[in-house]
């Protein structure tokens, strides 16, 4: 297997694709950045994107929290006469 085979992908690809496919499709036809605004855009769009991803992450680990401490409660409620 040859690395410079267009068929070929290296591992870092892999993390480029995953965050946006278009980009890497783009980048890997040798297109050149035409708006380099437009590259910013995106590049700040996906940044938004992934801090509201983080923020939901918390919610849920918040969500579980309160869920077992809930649970919790109303096991010692059960418990104590």
């Amino acid at each position: 297997m040859d690395p410079h085979d267009p068929l070929w992908i290296q591992a870092h690809e892999v993390g480029e694709y995953v965050f946006c496919a278009r980009a890497w499709w783009h980048r890997r036809q040798g297109h050149p950045v035409a708006h380099p605004e437009q590259a910013e855009a995106g590049r700040r769009h996906h940044h938004r994107l992934g801090q509201r991803r983080r923020w939901g992450e918390r919610l849920i680990v918040l969500a579980a929290l309160l869920l077992l401490v809930g649970s919790l409660l109303l096991i010692v409620a059960r418990l104590v006469p």
